[in-house]
């Protein structure tokens, strides 16, 4: 397996090549990958206005997803700590990628590469759309692919292999859990909530659609946060 190996350093090699050359494109990059809006916030949008289609049996559909969605993000997280840590190229020693404007040798130093954790949720959100409408599954990807995952891997925070990786997962992951959530009774009584009791169920909703499009990112900040501070007053003792 040496050749995939290979074909992974050299395929971010050449898609990093431009970086650290003009701050104004790697600006744009950045900005690109680190936009919510044009990662979860696009996807979420999308959601919520098939939400709203009033299709017969759309808002079984959308919860079951998107419960599943959450899923996955949580899966991502775990099968990260989980999996033996994964140096991402940004920083491998002697690796050769170009340090692009604006991110430093500290940026994301303690999060394993492997799997994407991007990859596995945007690509777990492409299937209902896929399922819904074949043209526009494939823009969701499509998009996923260029705008997402692109950007991650011109930026060093990723290598090819991870995004795949981090696709197969998604999808797999999709794929397994949303046709025994669409048989449970959860999508019912989350459509039911929504019409009995309104207020509750979209201030929930905007939450939770809020905290999947960033990939949990407050939560997960606030969890790590939590266990060093509580590490340190263990420790003091």
């Amino acid at each position: 397996m040496w050749w995939l190996h290979s074909l992974d350093e050299a395929l971010v090699l050449w898609i990093n090549a431009p970086a650290g050359r003009s701050a104004a494109l790697d600006r744009f990059v950045y900005d690109i990958a680190d936009s919510p809006l044009l990662k979860g916030g696009l996807f979420l949008s999308f959601y919520w206005w098939l939400w709203f289609d009033r299709a017969p049996g759309r808002r079984r559909e959308i919860a079951a997803a998107l419960t599943a969605a959450v899923v996955v993000a949580l899966l991502s997280r775990a099968v990260q700590v989980g999996l033996p840590f994964h140096q991402r190229p940004l920083h491998t020693p002697g690796f050769g990628v170009h340090l692009p404007l604006g991110v430093t040798p500290e940026t994301l130093n303690t999060f394993s590469s492997f799997p994407s954790d991007h990859a596995m949720l945007f690509f777990a959100l492409c299937v209902p759309i896929w399922r819904y409408s074949r043209p526009l599954g494939l823009a969701a990807m499509l998009w996923t692919t260029l705008v997402i995952c692109l950007p991650r891997i011109y930026l060093a925070y990723h290598y090819p292999s991870d995004i795949v990786g981090g696709a197969v997962a998604g999808v797999g992951l999709m794929l397994l859990l949303e046709p025994p959530l669409l048989r449970s009774g959860l999508p019912d009584r989350i459509a039911k909530l929504a019409e009995g009791r309104p207020a509750l169920f979209y201030a929930s909703a905007f939450a939770i659609s809020f905290e999947l499009a960033v990939l949990f990112a407050d939560a997960r900040h606030f969890a790590v946060d939590a266990a060093q501070l509580g590490k340190q007053m263990f420790t003091s003792y």
